[in-house]
C-alpha cells in the first residue's frame, strides 16, 4: 500500500502476526494489506480524543470524555421494536449530570451505583445531560483510533495486529541523523508508533510531520535516481555550436528578447555544451514566446550542420508551429512539415531530403516516429504539450537521435509543487514575461439573462472587422445537465448574424469538414467560429479579439485560461466573456479569479488549490505519486525542503 519500505522483508506475510489466520489474512488482502509494510503504513484516518475534560469548561454540543461517580441505579426502559433507553445520574466535577445511553441495555450490569465511571458522549449544557456513546474501560483515556478498513474489522482488532507488527518487524530504514537533527524529526519507527498509538495531539502532529518529510524526501530521491539514469554522460551529447554565429543570428531578429527568453536560451545552450543528455522542460504562458526560444536553439544546432525536430500532438498545432517557424526563421533555416495528411509524393521528397541532411528542422505529429522517417544527424528534439504523448512514443523519437538532447514545452503553467513532483527529473526553464506590445486581455463575467448584451458586444467587435470565438461545453443536448450545446449556440448566432458569418466546429466532424471550417475562419472568410473546446490548443488567428465561453463554470481555471489564450495575439485590444450562472460557491470563485488576473502561473496555483492534484493534470494525473500522509498542495514547504536535501545527495554522488 505504500511505496516506502521501512522494514526488512516488507512483503513478509501478515500470517506471521498474532491474530492473523487464513480468514483474517483473506479479509485484509481484500483491502490491499498483504505484507508487513502494508500493516505499518495503514495509518489511522482519524482519532477521537478521549482525554478527560473538565465539565465546567466543556462547550455546549461538544463530544467529550468525562469521569465521575455514579449516583443512581441505572434504569432501562424498553420501547417498541426492541428500542431501549438506559439512564442514570453522575457527579462530574461537582455537577449532577443526567446520562442517557440509547439501545445499549447491556451496559446496565457494568454501571454500579457509588462507583467510578468514565464515558464519552455529547454534552447538552442547558439540560446538564450527556447523550452517551460509549463507556471507556481503559485507564487514562487518550485516543480512540479510526482506521480506513472498509468495515472488514474493528479498529481495536487491527490495532492488536499493528502492535504485533512492531514487535515482529526489523526496521532497517530511517532518515539520516543529520536531517533528523536539522529539522527536529522523529526516528521513523517512533513516528509510525505515535500515529498508531497516540498519546497527545503534539506527538501526533510531530509524527505526521516526520512521515510527510520521509515520504517526500524518499520520493525526491527516486526522482534523482531516475534523473541519473536519464542523464547519460558522453562527449557524443555535446553540441559544440558556433557562439559567434548564434549571436549574429540573434542580433538580426526584428524584436528584442524578453529577460526570461534570454535566460531560457542560455539554459538550453548551456545544456548543449555539457557532456550529458539534455532533459529540460520549457514552460510559459500562451503567447510568451516559447517558439522564439526553440527556434534560436534550433539555429544553434544548425551551426554545426545538424538537425532538429518538433513533435506536436495535433495537426492544427503542427500547422501553427510550422507557420510560426517559417515566418520567423524561414530565411535562415530549411523547415519542413510532416503529418498524417502529407501527400505521398511530398512525403517521399521530405524523407529523402531529411536523410540527406538538407532539412534543418522537421515539424510534425506522431508521423515523426514512423520507421521510414530517418534523419541524417538529429541532435535536438522538441516535444510540445508532451503530456499528450505516451512514454513509448516519446522514446521512439528520442531513439532516432544522434545526440540525445530533448526539450519539452508546455503552454500550461505548472504550479511549483507539481513541477517538483511530476517533472522533478527535468531541469526547468520558465518564461513569465510577455513580449512587449501585448495588451492584457480584458475578462468579464455575464449571466445568461445578459445574452443580448453579449451578442451586441460580439457584433461591435465584428463590425470593427475583427473575428470572434464562441465556445460551448457540449456537442449535444444533455438530459441531465442544463447546459447550452454547440448546436443551440450555433443557431443563436446564425439568427443574430447570418449563416454566411458563422462556422461550426466540433470533435465529431470528419477531419476534412473540420479542416475546411477552420480554414475559412483562419482565412477571415467567416468572422465567427462556434466550437467546443477543440480550439483549446493550436489555432492561431491574430484577427480574433473576442472569445465568449458559455457555461464557463463547467471548466477548470487552466482550461479557461487556455481558451482565453486564443485571443490577444496581436496589438489589438482583446476580450474574454464568461457566460455563467454558477450553482456552487466553487464555480463562482473560479469566475471571480478569472476576471481578476491574466497571469497563468497565479491561476495554476489557484486551480491546484481548488481542484487538488488528483484532478489538475487530467491525463497526467495517473503519474502523480500517492502519499499516505503528505499532501503536495498543503505541504509544499516540506516538499521544497525535501527536494533541496535530495538534490544535495544527488550532487554529492555526482561530483
Amino acid at each position: 500500500m505504500s511505496g516506502i519500505h521501512v522494514v526488512q522483508s516488507p512483503d513478509r506475510s501478515i500470517k506471521e502476526l498474532k491474530g492473523v489466520g487464513d480468514k483474517v489474512a483473506e479479509k485484509l488482502s481484500g483491502i490491499g494489506i498483504t505484507g508487513m509494510n502494508d500493516v505499518l503504513f495503514t495509518l489511522p484516518a482519524g482519532y477521537i480524543d478521549h482525554s478527560v475534560v473538565n465539565l465546567n469548561e466543556a462547550p455546549d454540543g461538544a463530544n467529550i470524555t468525562i469521569e465521575g461517580t455514579v449516583k443512581t441505579e441505572p434504569q432501562v426502559a424498553f420501547f417498541r421494536k426492541g428500542k431501549s433507553r438506559l439512564t442514570f445520574f453522575m457527579d462530574v466535577d461537582g455537577i449532577y449530570v443526567k446520562i442517557t445511553f440509547f439501545n445499549q441495555p447491556y451496559l446496565k450490569s457494568k454501571i454500579i451505583n457509588g462507583e467510578f465511571a468514565r464515558l464519552y458522549g455529547k454534552f447538552n449544557r442547558n439540560k446538564l445531560e450527556i447523550n452517551g456513546t460509549k463507556l471507556i474501560f481503559e485507564a487514562g483515556g487518550g485516543y480512540q483510533v479510526k482506521y480506513p478498513l472498509g468495515g472488514v474489522m474493528q479498529a481495536k482488532t487491527f490495532q492488536k495486529i499493528v502492535r504485533s507488527a512492531f514487535e515482529t518487524a526489523t526496521f532497517n530504514n530511517d532518515l539520516p541523523d543529520t536531517l533528523k537533527a536539522k529539522y527536529k524529526l522523529m526516528p521513523i519507527k517512533d513516528a509510525l508508533h505515535a500515529l498508531h498509538f497516540p498519546d497527545s495531539p503534539d506527538t501526533v502532529k510531530a509524527a505526521r510531520r516526520t512521515i510527510k518529510f520521509y515520504e517526500l524526501y524518499h520520493y525526491q530521491l527516486k526522482i534523482m535516481e531516475r534523473r541519473q539514469k536519464e542523464r547519460v554522460r558522453s562527449d557524443r551529447f555535446i553540441v559544440d555550436y558556433d557562439i559567434d554565429k548564434l549571436k549574429l543570428f540573434i542580433d538580426t531578429l526584428p524584436f528584442e528578447l524578453t529577460g526570461d527568453q534570454k535566460k531560457s536560451v542560455n539554459d538550453i545552450c548551456r545544456d548543449f555544451k555539457q557532456n550529458i543528455s539534455m532533459h529540460r522542460l520549457l514552460q510559459g504562458d500562451v503567447g510568451s514566446g516559447k517558439t522564439i526560444v526553440a527556434g534560436i536553439c534550433v539555429y544553434a544546432v544548425k551551426t554545426i550542420g545538424e538537425q532538429s525536430a518538433v513533435m506536436v500532438p495535433t495537426e492544427v498545432l503542427a500547422n501553427q508551429h510550422y507557420e510560426s517557424f517559417k515566418d520567423t526563421y524561414g530565411d535562415e533555416l530549411v523547415i519542413a512539415k510532416l503529418t498524417g495528411t502529407t501527400k505521398p509524393a511530398e512525403k517521399r521528397d521530405i524523407l529523402a531530403r531529411l536523410a540527406a541532411g538538407e532539412i534543418d528542422l522537421l515539424v510534425g505529429t506522431h508521423s515523426l516516429i514512423e520507421d521510414d522517417v530517418l534523419f541524417d544527424r538529429l541532435s535536438f528534439i522538441i516535444i510540445d504539450e508532451q503530456h499528450r504523448f505516451g512514454v513509448n512514443q516519446r522514446d521512439k523519437l528520442n531513439n532516432k537521435a544522434y545526440r540525445k538532447n530533448v526539450l519539452y514545452m508546455t503552454a500550461t503553467p505548472i504550479p511549483r509543487t507539481l513541477s517538483i513532483t511530476s517533472y522533478g527529473d527535468m531541469d526547468v526553464s520558465v518564461i513569465r514575461e510577455m513580449p512587449a506590445g501585448r495588451i492584457p486581455i480584458e475578462t468579464e463575467w455575464r449571466r445568461f439573462k445578459e445574452l443580448d448584451y453579449v451578442l451586441g458586444f460580439v457584433k461591435s467587435e465584428i463590425d470593427k472587422g475583427h473575428s470572434a470565438y464562441i465556445v460551448a461545453p457540449l456537442i449535444e443536448e444533455s438530459e441531465t445537465l442544463d447546459l447550452k450545446n454547440v448546436y443551440e449556440i450555433h443557431e443563436i448566432f446564425e439568427e443574430y448574424f447570418s449563416p454566411e458569418d458563422v462556422v461550426l466546429v466540433h470533435g465529431r466532424m470528419k477531419a476534412e469538414e473540420k479542416n475546411e471550417a477552420m480554414r475559412s475562419f483562419e482565412a477571415l472568410e467567416k468572422p465567427l467560429l462556434v466550437s467546443t473546446t477543440v480550439i483549446e490548443v493550436g489555432i492561431n488567428v491574430p484577427n480574433a479579439t473576442a472569445i465568449v465561453i458559455f457555461n464557463a463554470e463547467r471548466f477548470g481555471l487552466s482550461t479557461l485560461h487556455q481558451l482565453r489564450g486564443r485571443v490577444g495575439r496581436s496589438s489589438k485590444k482583446s476580450y474574454c466573456v464568461l457566460v455563467s450562472d454558477p450553482a456552487t460557491e466553487n464555480a463562482k470563485q473560479r469566475m471571480d479569479i478569472m476576471t481578476s488576473t491574466t497571469d497563468g502561473f497565479v491561476l495554476s496555483e489557484r486551480d491546484l488549490e481548488m481542484r487538488g492534484p488528483g484532478d489538475y493534470f487530467g491525463v497526467r494525473q495517473s503519474g502523480l505519486p500517492q502519499f499516505k500522509v503528505a499532501d503536495i498542495t498543503e505541504d509544499y514547504r516540506i516538499l521544497e525542503v525535501a527536494r533541496d536535501e535530495a538534490v544535495k545527495v544527488y550532487e554529492s554522488n555526482n561530483l
